[in-house]
């Protein structure tokens, strides 16, 4: 059965990756310390948790009671799937380059397309499918293991302390903050950490969305609320302090993004749950999320070539009226990108890519 928490979840998610690279669009040209880049700086900070509430709902669906995957499925299906997207649309992406460029007659720039195509590192925003490919590898190895509760704290105890807590907290200065960072540094934790976590939460939390009562989820909302308005203070004052920007806050490894983004994912199931027994209110704007959670992929994927292309027309105007043109470029932008896709995916033998 489906679930409209996931659905309303994904556009959310979304909504709030396509804002990621609008502001940071802004961060690049409004200068630091005014109102504008502050405004910024704190859409950023919250459009991070999009990052992390993608990788944590993939992780509650990959991972949920009776959804056991063979390593076939998962090699073929997620691994496979997911690598041919990604030099799929990192080649395309340096073909946009080419033609922008003007050198599609260039042997020359053709040359350096393949060596990016086999070496490069794609456009900025496809590291996630390669990410998300190998964390589905892992997907047969330890879905018996984390259908138990203590082997998921087990995990993500240390993951939010060495890979949320102290990187958040090496932010500041505070006494011995040396010899802490030479302590933990003494170990070789990399290996162990990373998206992997959020992964593993995604799952932890949905297991346990029953068991949630209004008391815990009002503290998590409270306590999401006030980690990301310390993130924003915070990481607008270091970069007031710094003359350029603090990215300490804009990132999913810290202790502030991972209480927002539970807070945030928390809260559309246990919406869902209020709303469970009673009639469906609106179903026009049921059959629009189910529609724009089918598009979210194609989204993703297209959003910064929409963004591109409206600099490339001299439409983008962020570093103007900011605080109003944000919103407004992150709607645009994602309403163009879900039309591309819808458009896109109408096409046959293309709609798989999208």
């Amino acid at each position: 059965m489906r679930e409209k928490a996931f659905d309303n979840l994904r556009v959310f998610a979304c909504v709030l990756v396509v804002l990621v690279h609008i502001s940071a669009q802004g961060l690049a040209v409004v200068p630091v310390g005014g109102m504008a880049f502050a405004f910024c700086q704190c859409c950023n900070i919250l459009a991070f948790s999009g990052v992390s509430i993608f990788v944590m709902m993939s992780g509650a669906l990959a991972l949920r009671p009776g959804r056991k995957v063979s390593v076939g499925e998962a090699l073929r299906k997620r691994f496979l799937y997911f690598m041919f997207l990604y030099f799929l649309w990192k080649g395309l992406y340096l073909l946009f380059d080419l033609v922008r460029a003007g050198q599609l007659a260039s042997l020359p720039a053709w040359k350096q397309l393949v060596l990016d195509e086999i070496g490069g590192r794609g456009f900025y925003h496809l590291w996630y499918l390669q990410m998300i490919a190998f964390l589905s590898l892992l997907v047969p190895l330890i879905y018996e293991g984390v259908q138990r509760r203590e082997a998921c704290l087990l995990y993500l105890v240390p993951f939010m302390l060495l890979a949320l807590l102290f990187p958040t907290m090496f932010c500041f200065e505070f006494p011995f903050k040396y010899l802490l960072m030479d302590f933990q540094g003494q170990f070789e934790t990399e290996y162990f950490l990373g998206y992997l976590g959020y992964f593993i939460l995604g799952h932890f939390l949905y297991r346990r969305k029953g068991a949630w009562s209004a008391k815990r989820c009002g503290v998590l909302y409270a306590a999401g609320i006030a980690a990301l308005v310390f993130g924003c203070v915070a990481g607008v004052m270091r970069s007031r302090q710094d003359g350029v920007f603090f990215k300490g806050f804009s990132s999913p490894f810290s202790i502030t993004n991972m209480l927002c983004s539970s807070a945030i994912f928390v809260f559309f199931f246990r919406k869902e749950q209020k709303q469970a027994d009673g009639p469906e209110k609106d179903q026009r704007f049921r059959r629009l999320t189910v529609r724009l959670c089918g598009l979210s992929l194609g989204i993703y994927l297209l959003h910064p070539f929409v963004i591109e292309v409206l600099k490339d027309c001299g439409v983008f105007f962020i570093e103007r009226w900011t605080v109003l043109m944000v919103p407004l470029y992150a709607g645009l932008v994602f309403l163009i990108a879900a039309a591309a896709a819808f458009l896109v995916s109408r096409i046959p033998f293309i709609k798989k890519v999208v």
